[in-house]
């Protein structure tokens, strides 16, 4: 019993020295821009390996419009290579709404004046608040090779003291419209091992608890 003990315990330690690690649960809270600074909150939420969950938390009355300047409905930037794409949008559902359908776009996004991004959501609605999207934003971002919640990082704009935005949009109260930023990235929560990978820890213990049943 006592061998069967030991190789149990060896077998966990031994996989959890090899864990897949989550990336880190980041939360995005303060913004600046023409909008209040607490208008929406933007949460990135790993997955797995390669899928990260993006998750716009709007205040009320507010939503994403196509505007000039140019202005982008929501657009960040991304580290490593790979070829990306999205999930069936969960808000709105499939990326439908009543004016229009989002869409990703690698080629990426501007908003004036927080710079150039990387990538982008863009909209086939018409510009204005009335053709806008007033609601929140939900989707899965997926990269053949691996994406991470660390490889959203800051553009490059005219911010000396910032460095750069994690994530822009352009927003909408129904009447008054403007890019808004996000600079403020919150300190990540504990890492926690991947779904698949728990379900690897537990089988050691369930071995030996079968060989515990065994010998009563």
């Amino acid at each position: 019993m006592k061998s069967i003990i030991t190789i149990a315990v060896a077998a966990a330690i031994g996989l959890s020295a090899t864990v897949a690690m989550a990336g880190p649960l980041y939360t995005f809270s303060l913004s600046e821009g023409t909008q209040p600074s607490n208008v929406g909150i933007i949460t990135l939420t790993q997955v797995d390996a390669d899928s990260v969950q993006i998750g716009v938390d709007l205040l009320p009355g507010y939503g994403f419009v196509n505007t000039g300047g140019p202005h982008t409905p929501l657009a960040f930037n991304l580290t490593g290579a790979g070829a990306l794409s999205i999930s069936p949008f969960t808000t709105p559902a499939g990326g439908i709404y009543a004016s229009g359908v989002f869409s990703l776009n690698t080629s990426g996004g501007d908003n004036t004046p927080y710079g150039t991004f990387g990538i982008a959501l863009i909209s086939s609605a018409a510009n204005g608040s009335g053709n806008g999207y007033f609601g929140d934003l939900l989707f899965t971002l997926n990269r053949v090779g691996g994406l991470d919640t660390n490889d959203f990082v800051r553009n490059a704009d005219n911010d000396p003291i910032l460095g750069g935005s994690y994530f822009s949009a352009d927003l909408s109260d129904g009447t008054n419209t403007g890019a808004q930023a996000w600079t403020d990235r919150r300190i990540p929560t504990t890492q926690i091992p991947l779904p698949s990978t728990l379900a690897l820890l537990g089988l050691p213990l369930v071995g030996l608890g079968f060989s515990r049943g065994r010998k009563k």
